[in-house]
C-alpha cells in the first residue's frame, strides 16, 4: 500500500501537487511556525490547532516546494501504514481466522484508491485515531480505554470529527466512561486553551470562517439539486468550489438541523441496540462509521478527503458475507470519489455529464451504507481474549 500510495502520487498533475491549495497552506504554516510565528495569531489557519504539528516536520527537513510535498506525502503514507497495521489486529482479535484479512484489503485497496488526496492531506490523522480507538475498544481494561480517549481527543484537535466516536466507545466501554472523557478533553483543551488564550478573537475566525462557507459542490444537497436542474453556478469561494442557484441557500441553512437529526437518529439505534444488551465491543467500528457517515450526509461540505476517515470503520462493520459486501460497496463509493475528483471533476463543475451522476451515485452509496450500518443484524464476533 505504501509504494502504491507513493506511485501513484509521483504521477499527480501539478495542479494536484505543487498546485494544491491546500499543500500551499500546510507548508505555510509548518515554515511559519519554524519562524516563531503562532498559528491564529500571527497568520490564519482555517484548520483546527491540532492539526499544525502535522505540518511542521516536512517544513524542517525541506527547502523547497516539492521538497515538502514528498516529504508530507510520505509523512501521510506511513500514518496510513500504522492505521492499517492496527486495523489488521482489530480484525484478527474480533474476527474469525477465516476473515479478517477482508477489512485489511479493504483498507488497503480503499486507501489506493484514493490516491489523489490520501498522501496530499492530513486526514489520515483522523483514521490513525480512530484506528487506535477500535483496537483499544477491542482490547479491554482502563489503561486502554483511556488510551483510546486520548487519541479522539487528538483527533478531535486536529479535525473535530473524531469526538463522535467517543459515543460509541462510552457505550461498548462502560466502565471508566468518566475518567475517559476526562482524558479526551484534557486532550483537546492542550491544543484549544493556548489557541484561544494567545489569539482569541482571531482563533474564532476559523470556526466563522468555516461557517460562512455555502453549498459545496460535492455535498449531498448540491447532488440532488444539480439533478433537479437548479444549479445555475459553481464559484470558487473560501478555498473550494460552492454552488449557487435555485435552493442552495436553503439547503446550505439546514445543513447544521439534519446533520443533527441524522446524528440523533443514528445515536438513538445505537442506544436502543446497547439497551438490548446487544452491543458488543466489536460493534464500536460500525456505529463509529455510522456517526460519520450521518455527518458526512448532513454536512454542507463534503470534501473527497472525507472518505479517508471511514478507511478503518466501514472494513471492520461486519463479518463474513455481510461484511464482504459492505466492503464491496465502500471500494466502490471510494472508486466514484476518484472519479468524481479529480478525473471528471471539470464536468462536475460544467454541470456537463458524467460529473453530476458519478456525484449522485457516491452519494447514494454513502447513504445506502449508512442504512447499512444501523440495520444489519447484530452477528456477535467470536472475540478473542488479549494474547
Amino acid at each position: 500500500m505504501y509504494a502504491l500510495l507513493l506511485f501513484r502520487f509521483a504521477g499527480l498533475p501539478p495542479d494536484l501537487s505543487e498546485g494544491s491549495n491546500d499543500l500551499r497552506i500546510y507548508r505555510e504554516t509548518g515554515e511559519a511556525v519554524l519562524r516563531g510565528e503562532l498559528p491564529y495569531r500571527d497568520f490564519f489557519i482555517e484548520y483546527p490547532p491540532g492539526s499544525v504539528p502535522a505540518f511542521v516536520p516536512p517544513a524542517l527537513f525541506s527547502d523547497s516546494t516539492a521538497g515538502y510535498i514528498t516529504l508530507f506525502a510520505n509523512e501521510m503514507a506511513l500514518v496510513l501504514v500504522a492505521a492499517l497495521a492496527l486495523t489488521a489486529l482489530v480484525a484478527r482479535r474480533v474476527w474469525s481466522e477465516s476473515t479478517w484479512l477482508v477489512p485489511t484489503v479493504t483498507f488497503a485497496a480503499a486507501a489506493v484508491l484514493l490516491y489523489p488526496v490520501a498522501v496530499t492531506r492530513y486526514d489520515a490523522l483522523v483514521a490513525l485515531t480512530l484506528a487506535v480507538a477500535a483496537l483499544c475498544a477491542s482490547s479491554g481494561g482502563r489503561a486502554a480505554t483511556v488510551l483510546a480517549y486520548a487519541l479522539l481527543g487528538f483527533g478531535a484537535a486536529a479535525k473535530l470529527v473524531p469526538a463522535l466516536a467517543t459515543l460509541p466507545l462510552a457505550l461498548v466501554r462502560r466502565r471508566n466512561t468518566v475518567s475517559g472523557f476526562a482524558v479526551f478533553f484534557a486532550v483537546v483543551a492542550l491544543f484549544f486553551v493556548p489557541a484561544i488564550l494567545l489569539a482569541g478573537g482571531q482563533f474564532t475566525e476559523s470556526f466563522a470562517y468555516h461557517a460562512q462557507r455555502g453549498l459545496q459542490v460535492e455535498s449531498v444537497g448540491a447532488s440532488v439539486l444539480m439533478q433537479l436542474g437548479w444549479i445555475q453556478e459553481i464559484v470558487f469561494e473560501f478555498g473550494a468550489f460552492e454552488a449557487r442557484g435555485r435552493g442552495t441557500d436553503f439547503a446550505s441553512s439546514i445543513s447544521l438541523p439534519v446533520t443533527a437529526a441524522l446524528l440523533g437518529l443514528t445515536a438513538l439505534v445505537m442506544y436502543r441496540r446497547y439497551r438490548a444488551g446487544e452491543l458488543g465491543t466489536g460493534l464500536f467500528p460500525r456505529y463509529a462509521a455510522a456517526l460519520v457517515l450521518a455527518f458526512m450526509l448532513g454536512s454542507k461540505v463534503l470534501s473527497p478527503q472525507y472518505m479517508i476517515w471511514l478507511l478503518p470503520l466501514i472494513p471492520l462493520a461486519a463479518p463474513g458475507l455481510a461484511g464482504l459486501g459492505v466492503s464491496t460497496l465502500f471500494l466502490a463509493a471510494c472508486w466514484l470519489t476518484t472519479q468524481i475528483f479529480p478525473v471528471h471533476y471539470s464536468d462536475l463543475l460544467s454541470l456537463r455529464s458524467p460529473g453530476p451522476e458519478l456525484l449522485l451515485a457516491r452519494n447514494t452509496l454513502l447513504a445506502f451504507l449508512w442504512a447499512l450500518m444501523l440495520l444489519l443484524p447484530i452477528n456477535k464476533p467470536a472475540e478473542k481474549a488479549p494474547q
